[in-house]
C-alpha cells in the first residue's frame, strides 16, 4: 500500500460493489495508518447494477466522522462507466471548491 500522505484518493468500484460492500472498503482505507494525510477523496460514478444512489452514497460519507472535513467529489466520470477519463497514476492534482464552481486539474503527470 503506498502512502496516503498529501494525497488525493480515486476511488472506482465495479457492478459487483453494492452499497454495504463500498461502505467496508471506505472504512478499511479509513483504517490505513496515514489516512489522515488524505487531502480530497474522488469516487467515479458506479454502475446502475450496482444499487448505489446518490442517498445511500451520502449516508455512506456522512457515517464516517474522519471523511466530515474532507472535500469529496463523486459521480466522477472514471472508472468501469462511459464516459470516462484517463488519468495519471502518481501524478499532480489541484481541486479547488470555490462557492459557485468545483475544478479538478492535473498538473503533473
Amino acid at each position: 500500500m503506498p502512502s496516503l500522505a498529501d494525497s488525493v484518493l480515486f476511488l472506482e468500484e465495479d457492478e459487483e460493489t453494492n452499497p454495504p460492500l463500498f461502505d467496508r472498503l471506505v472504512q478499511s482505507l479509513i483504517h490505513q495508518k496515514d489516512f489522515s494525510g488524505v487531502r480530497a477523496l474522488v469516487i467515479g460514478r458506479f454502475q446502475r447494477k450496482s444499487g448505489m444512489t446518490r442517498e445511500k452514497l451520502e449516508k455512506i460519507i456522512r457515517s464516517k466522522p474522519e471523511l466530515a472535513n474532507l472535500p469529496v467529489i463523486a459521480n466522477a466520470d472514471f472508472g468501469h462507466t462511459n464516459p470516462l477519463i484517463t488519468f495519471p497514476i502518481g501524478g499532480t492534482v489541484r481541486i479547488d471548491f470555490g462557492s459557485d464552481a468545483r475544478e479538478m486539474r492535473f498538473i503533473t503527470h
